[in-house]
């Protein structure tokens, strides 16, 4: 059943998708969600950060709540907080707006845990979309994506990283902890904040989203620096001598070989990511001030 009348102020389930030029995907993630088999109420809201390809109109043909957001002071901890500020229900989902649900039963799976009292968050995955219209990169397909030691630091403190691309919050839980402004990683911060306040985390194998991505060089070049500027921040930086140590990392040198030898290096991107990525990060990390798009 669904509800998302504004005389309603309380519902079981909010489901939030931030929102900028979500193109193609954002219709199918749309038609996904608003046929989700559940029992319990939920309401739909989008944050919008000034889309210009259509993504309004796509908004309004489903009973989507519509938030704008100025897109020149965006920071992602900022909208995210404000997605959780303007929901109504009892658990919050946040979904990236390229990502669709896998199936019908992916809302009633990824509240689920929350039966039990102490599951704060529910983390669900991320698997290969066969209707997009690119293939996956490479380098997330094949587990490398994230190779570099400031990862490594923040997984070892913090565990499991968790992604609001696809993640389920008990409400009461976001409101003891907040999350505060940050200019990309806002996950990342929450998950510290989760880990200080002793919350626990449930990763949900049964409620995956269909989500990848490709890149250009200069996209995966911005993605990374900022993902280093986030990790600094919040307190795993990257020097110079982590950057050297990842760029002559033997397992990922003797992993580019093998993707070589298959001939799955499709662009500029995936043939330079290796290298790209250490140095991106160390840029991000040691100099950023402020995130680039991507």
């Amino acid at each position: 059943m669904m509800v998302a009348s504004e005389n309603n102020p309380a519902l079981p389930i909010t489901v939030g998708i931030p929102v900028r030029n979500g193109g193609p995907t954002l219709k199918r993630l749309l038609a996904a969600v608003f046929t989700q088999e559940i029992e319990q109420d939920y309401e739909v809201i989008a944050l919008d950060s000034g889309s210009t390809d259509g993504s309004l109109e796509a908004l309004a043909d489903y009973p989507v709540r519509v938030i704008p957001v100025d897109p020149t002071t965006f920071d992602w901890g900022t909208v995210r907080e404000q997605l959780f500020t303007e929901s109504r229900g009892d658990i919050v989902v946040n979904i990236s707006q390229d990502a669709v649900p896998a199936d019908g039963h992916w809302l009633a799976n990824i509240t689920a845990p929350f039966a039990d009292p102490e599951v704060a968050v529910v983390g669900a995955h991320s698997i290969p979309d066969p209707e997009r219209e690119f293939p996956q990169f490479q380098w997330e397909k094949n587990g490398y994506y994230y190779f570099t030691r400031e990862i490594k630091k923040f997984v070892d403190q913090y565990g499991k990283g968790l992604s609001f691309a696809n993640t389920a919050v008990r409400r009461s839980v976001w409101e003891a902890v907040h999350i505060d402004a940050q200019a990309t990683g806002e996950d990342f911060q929450f998950q510290q904040k989760l880990h200080a306040g002793g919350y626990t985390i449930f990763f949900s194998d049964d409620a995956p989203a269909l989500h990848h991505h490709n890149y250009t060089l200069k996209g995966v070049y911005r993605r990374c620096r900022n993902e280093g500027l986030a990790l600094r921040e919040m307190g795993c930086p990257y020097n110079e001598l982590e950057c050297l140590c990842d760029l002559f990392r033997l397992d990922k040198n003797i992993q580019w070989l093998r993707e070589v030898k298959r001939g799955s290096l499709r662009n500029s991107a995936a043939w330079l990511y290796p290298w790209l990525r250490p140095i991106a990060v160390y840029h991000g990390s040691r100099f950023a001030r402020e995130m680039v798009w991507y």
